[in-house]
């Protein structure tokens, strides 16, 4: 299934289940998507998380009943399946600003944001229409690196702490590379991928890791404290990000909103790369930085990724 398929079909398993219970696992599974995979491109496309969005539009029908129904609070938090009454009102007054007996009231700030969201190439390509990134498609063999790893939330949701997590493990990490001896001197290497594939428990579900490191000789021993991570031989899709590191949360949600989700291309499993060398300057509009994105042809099938 074609990715913007996938989320698209989400969304209208969503519809289907605003008064059914719908755990975010299962709805990855069911379009064929493995659940990290699936938030990160749901986050790219619709502009905020599944489970996010999945409690917005069950607040629609409950704040229909509230203007045209005297239906008890507690029967209408149930319906829309949250766990209390108290629940249901922190989530109507984070969205509406006043609580759902102020709205009942008839102090009405409307429900727009509840609608359903329309996802289409076009709205995509509409979205995303201020950026121009073409990737080189290219073959790359099978790589060691070795650096500090942490968990950190993906710059494409709207609760990233990416620029506070990976500059200080770039900072530890170049604290301590006199302890290897990379064949690229002055480059860096930052991989990122689930934490499921290394075995680590996320606490949200945006949340992936990250290795500041550098490219080893095979078989090089980390230094106490390092992980070693090795990238799968194949193809990749590279792009290069152009201007300050605080933009790369666009960059990453074009790749992943955008051109992942329209393009003859998927994503395939691995590690994403940035490569850092001297044209990179964290700071200045003109700095370049690498990204690689293992990917298969769309028309393959790989399974869930």
């Amino acid at each position: 299934m074609h990715q913007l398929a996938a989320i698209q079909k989400s969304l209208r398993l969503i519809e289907e289940h605003l008064d059914q219970p719908l755990r975010m696992e299962d709805l990855a599974r069911r379009v064929g998507l493995s659940f990290w995979h699936f938030q990160r491109m749901f986050t790219a496309m619709v502009g905020e998380s599944a489970g996010s969005y999945l409690r917005r539009r069950r607040l629609a029908p409950a704040a229909e009943q509230l203007r045209t129904t005297q239906r008890p609070m507690l029967d209408l938090a149930l319906d829309c399946q949250f766990e209390s009454h108290e629940a249901f009102t922190r989530a109507f007054k984070a969205e509406f600003g006043l609580t759902p007996s102020l709205y009942r009231a008839g102090r009405d700030h409307g429900v727009g944001s509840l609608q359903p969201a329309v996802l289409t190439a076009s709205s995509l390509r509409l979205r995303y229409q201020h950026m121009k990134l073409t990737p080189e498609i290219v073959t790359l063999p099978s790589r060691t690196f070795v650096g500090l790893q942490s968990l950190f939330i993906v710059p494409s949701s709207p609760e990233t702490n990416n620029l506070k997590v990976i500059p200080k493990l770039w900072d530890d990490f170049f604290d301590r590379i006199r302890e290897l001896e990379p064949p690229e001197l002055g480059v860096g290497y930052g991989l990122s991928d689930c934490p499921e594939s290394l075995g680590l428990v996320a606490s949200q579900p945006d949340e992936a890791v990250y290795l500041a490191g550098t490219a080893v000789a095979d078989g090089t021993q980390p230094p106490k404290g390092m992980v070693t991570w090795v990238s799968s031989g194949g193809l990749y899709a590279k792009f290069t990000h152009v201007g300050r590191i605080e933009k790369i949360g666009e960059t990453m949600g074009f790749i992943y909103g955008r051109w992942l989700a329209t393009g003859d291309y998927q994503r395939a499993s691995g590690p994403d790369i940035e490569r850092y060398d001297h044209r990179f300057n964290p700071t200045s509009d003109e700095s370049l930085l690498e990204i690689y994105l293992p990917v298969v042809r769309a028309r393959q099938e790989t399974g869930p990724r």
